[in-house]
């Protein structure tokens, strides 16, 4: 159901979270690991900063610039109220060209936070080839991937609808509590159904005995050491990434799929029931610009087994092909046990979440094709710039959250230009964590390959 904000709203629903996004928030704050956005700018040469001053001050004023605040019931419906962006960063000493990645994850953990915020930073950095990069950085619990980028072009285009959110705290304490009120109220009959579809489901019973873990629970252990996360970006022709995909048999969009597989293979990544590769694909539900979910978006598993996949991509093809004529996806079963999920502990939530995209067993991969990029989001200065690229990168995850998803494998693709970028995020526990420079090498193989020539940022 499309939750947000009409002219016909009543006042008590208006500008509240959407269900997903009130449990994304939710886990938030259990784990306090943070699901960011990046986007990339690479110009050959100095940025024109007065069209960038003037991109910033549109993007504020659109809904990309918005916080969360919770409300002041135990059970109350946390609502969307207008942010404030500091003043993007810009620095004046150039750094090597080589450290351009380098400097993207240092733009990526700056503090952003989506309830104090700023839930946004925007950075500006010369390098001595002569380059210059230009980084936006915000949180997946304000937009998601797609629906920042299209805020941004809208920036940049000068187009967008103005944010229509209140200052935080503006509706005062006893007309808020009246407000949340009503809305528990109004949620109420949603909330028993979902709570019985849990109960009919079995959804809260333990894990079957006969199910055996990923790992050994011994090792499972309560570890609150942060863990970053290591990246690489792959930069491949497009001629020569269509060439592959030919080459291989494979359809529309069918190597990014089969690229993942793979390197998912070489990263132990693979089911237990049957050594496939569980790919989650996300799709755009995203309704416009006035549509105010964060997360408009729903959840596809694609099956693939890896076997095979160098020499011909026709079991990505068939497993597309039951991806598209499916009814039902991850999302959907979510969706209808949210009111009952967004109330309950934390804990709770967090493991009924994992149960459902079953990381146990399944070993889950993200595997996100942006496609095309937007028309104009390459001219954040006002001109194109000669490299853009987006990818998602998660901070402050500690080792016992990758315990529990047993690894991290997240994969965006996009293409600008005559170039397709892949941005790979990854780590595997056993034996010892990985590090950026093995990351690389699962990399170039899986390229060697598909017979694919690239160039690897790290």
């Amino acid at each position: 159901m499309l939750e947000t904000s009409t002219a016909g709203t009543s006042t008590y629903a208006r500008h509240r979270l959407a269900w997903l996004d009130q449990l994304a928030y939710e886990l938030f704050r259990v784990t306090g690991r943070s699901q960011l956005m990046q986007c990339l700018w690479l110009y050959d040469r100095d940025v024109n900063r007065a069209a960038l001053v003037q991109t910033y001050e549109r993007l504020i004023a659109l809904s990309f610039n918005r916080l969360i605040e919770p409300s002041s019931l135990p059970w109350g419906r946390p609502r969307w109220v207008a942010g404030t962006f500091v003043p993007f960063e810009q620095s004046s000493d150039p750094l090597p060209r080589s450290r351009l990645l380098q400097w993207a994850n240092q733009q990526a953990r700056a503090p952003v936070d989506p309830v104090i915020g700023p839930a946004g930073r925007m950075a500006i950095q010369p390098f001595d080839d002569g380059s210059t990069a230009v980084s936006i950085v915000g949180s997946h619990l304000v937009l998601d991937g797609m629906g920042a980028l299209r805020v941004i072009a809208a920036a940049v285009n000068g187009t967008g609808i103005p944010n229509p959110y209140l200052p935080q705290g503006a509706r005062g304490r006893l007309s808020g509590c009246l407000s949340d009120a009503w809305q528990i109220l109004a949620d109420a009959p949603q909330t028993v159904a979902a709570l019985a579809r849990i109960a009919q489901a079995g959804w809260s019973r333990p894990v079957a005995p006969g199910r055996s873990p990923a790992v050994p629970a011994a090792d499972a252990i309560h570890d609150p050491t942060i863990v970053e996360l290591p990246s690489v970006v792959v930069n491949v022709e497009s001629r020569v990434w269509l060439a592959c995909e030919q080459r291989l048999g494979g359809g529309m969009s069918t190597l990014l799929p089969g690229f993942v597989a793979s390197l998912a293979s070489r990263l132990g990544r693979r089911r237990l029931s049957d050594g496939a590769i569980s790919l989650l694909v996300p799709r755009s539900r995203r309704r416009g610009l006035a549509d105010e979910r964060a997360l408009a978006i729903e959840f596809h598993m694609m099956n693939v087994a890896p076997e095979g996949l160098t020499k011909s991509l026709e079991p990505v093809n068939a497993a597309r092909a039951l991806l598209r004529g499916a009814r039902k996806s991850q999302t959907d079963v979510l969706t209808s046990l949210l009111p009952a999920i967004v109330l309950m502990p934390r804990t709770v939530a967090s493991t009924l979440v994992n149960r459902l995209f079953d990381y146990a067993d399944d070993l889950p991969v993200s595997c996100s094709d942006l496609g095309m990029l937007p028309e104009g989001l390459a001219r954040i200065d006002g001109t194109p710039c000669r490299h853009l690229l987006t990818r998602a990168v998660d901070v402050n995850v500690t080792r016992q959250d990758l315990e529990r998803s047993h690894g991290h494998l997240v994969v965006v693709a996009s293409r600008y230009d005559k170039t397709v970028s892949l941005c790979i995020e990854a780590c595997q526990l056993r034996p010892a964590a990985t590090t950026v420079d093995e990351l690389r090498l699962l990399v170039s193989q899986t390229l060697t390959d598909f017979g694919l020539e690239a160039v690897i940022d790290a």
